[in-house]
């Protein structure tokens, strides 16, 4: 593929070679790409009449929903040379508040609204834009907090593209399905695989419901889905494996946190046509950095209860393990932080040079932004995931991972969730707690039969001390699992 080519040449030669071609559907309606670029020319119109440049508005927020609108949305701002910012409109308002007023811009889009005037123009107004400049800022996810605008330009969209071709299903009738929040930087990603690539975006109405997910998958004929890990096994959790078979489903890519291996070892089982990649990234080096896929060689180590590797380096994606001390470990196995490097690199946090200066650095003379999470690469060169460092706790001199713990207590039978928290009695006496919810509602939980199968999976320093059955585990607006409110819940 010709990396000459922008992202908006892509997009507008596809759109005048076949207008008529859908390339995105939703719940209300399918997008012709002519529908879809009308549409973002009417928010192009309305953004240089409503939010001149002279007032500033480098970047324009939008409320975003589950819909074409939304991109429509986006597309107008990226005509109108402004960036735009996924805003999630169903957050704290507090914290939605802290979003919008970082931005700075006298304009709000609410595509749920559609209070933007139709003017039916058919002219096609390329814009003119450079790699260098951005393209959205998408805030961290979290329910609480001062959110951080990471800020991506138009190279490292592009970058992550021309890297992720690997990866998508490219048949003449594929289609990506898009089952996460617009706002969540998966969305993102299969966005603009979409407009990059020509592949028609289903938007899942309920991606929440598993029996509504595969009545949208065959009624869109979606081949592809990338979402995080929890989404697939409440899939399988749910029963609802089998009901795919004979689907168009193609592939599942699973990233943003750990995958089960009994979950993964589920959908390679009941639907052995079915691709699984594990993937990883994190939004300040552009979503996605590295990828695996699960072949039969890794099946004996998830039969074992060992995560699988998330893939290797990439000429478009390197990266380095590096050590409290940011020294490089060159040794296979050593295990230190990984950082980022080179074009994957995006620029740091909107008005927030402190967080920036911490976190993107310069590493042997390369931009290189240090991820937090940490890992190791084996003598493959395959990278493995062991945790954030934030979630890496000492407690009675050992060292912790929260998400191991975790991990851990979702493999027992009675168990679809759990979050770890640690909890300090008094200081310097802390106690690891740990929050479950049932596979089943009608499942009756014996906390001290689930301490009993915990120590024969994990050191006795790692079975938490307490345990609390929930209903439902919080989450975050992502669907990650909220470890801050089961603290304060425990």
């Amino acid at each position: 593929m010709d990396e000459n080519i922008s992202l908006f040449q892509r997009i507008f030669t596809a759109a005048r070679a076949h207008p008529e071609q859908i390339i995105v559907k939703d719940a209300e309606r399918h997008w012709s790409w002519e529908a879809l670029l009308a549409r973002a020319h009417d928010y192009n119109y309305f953004i240089e009449e409503q939010a001149p440049r002279s007032a500033g508005n480098e970047f324009i927020p939008i409320l975003v929903n589950r819909s074409g609108e939304s991109i429509a949305a986006m597309l107008g701002c990226l005509l109108a040379r402004r960036a735009f910012a996924p805003i999630d409109a169903q957050q704290p308002e507090e914290r939605m508040a802290k979003a919008i007023q970082s931005i700075q811009s006298t304009i709000i889009l609410n595509p749920g609204e559609k209070a933007v005037q139709e003017l039916h123009k058919e002219e096609y107004k390329e814009p003119n834009v450079s790699a260098d400049d951005l393209i959205y800022i998408l805030f961290t996810s979290g329910s609480t907090g001062t959110p951080k605008g990471v800020m991506v330009d138009y190279g490292n969209i592009e970058n992550t593209m021309l890297w992720s071709e690997e990866i998508l299903c490219r048949e003449q009738d594929a289609v990506i399905g898009c089952a996460t929040n617009l706002f969540f930087d998966i969305s993102i990603f299969d966005i603009f695989s979409s407009l990059y690539f020509n592949i028609p975006l289903a938007i899942l109405s309920q991606p929440s419901d598993p029996l509504a997910v595969i009545e949208e998958i065959r009624q869109f004929e979606i081949t592809s889905l990338f979402s995080a890990p929890v989404f697939f096994s409440q899939i399988y959790q749910r029963g609802c494996l089998e009901k795919l078979n004979g689907s168009t489903l193609r592939q599942i890519i699973s990233g943003g946190d750990f995958f089960p291996p009994s979950h993964i070892l589920a959908w390679r089982e009941s639907l052995p046509s079915v691709k699984v990649f594990n993937v990883w990234g994190p939004t300040e080096s552009s979503i996605v950095n590295t990828m695996h896929l699960i072949t039969e060689k890794d099946l004996p180590r998830l039969r074992d209860g060992a995560y699988p590797p998330v893939g290797q380096a990439h000429p478009r994606m390197p990266f380095h393990i590096v050590d409290e001390s940011l020294q490089i470990l060159e040794e296979p196995r050593q295990r230190g932080e990984i950082c980022m490097l080179g074009r994957c690199v995006t620029r740091g946090y909107l008005n927030d040079t402190e967080k920036t200066k911490t976190y993107y650095i310069q590493l042997n003379g390369q931009s290189a932004y240090r991820t937090q999470d940490l890992g190791y690469v084996d003598e493959q060169g395959q990278l493995y995931i062991l945790g954030r460092m934030d979630s890496t706790v000492k407690i009675s001199g050992y060292r912790i991972d929260l998400g191991e713990v975790e991990c851990a207590a979702s493999q027992l039978p009675q168990i679809y969730l759990a979050g770890a928290v640690v909890h300090e009695l008094e200081p310097g006496h802390k106690e690891l707690w740990l929050g479950i919810e049932p596979r089943d509602k009608n499942t009756k939980i014996d906390i001290f039969s689930i301490k009993q199968q915990l120590r024969k999976i994990l050191p006795s320093y790692m079975v938490p001390k307490r345990i609390k059955v929930f209903a439902e585990l919080p989450k975050t607006t992502n669907r990650k699992i909220n470890r801050r409110a089961i603290a304060d819940a425990i």
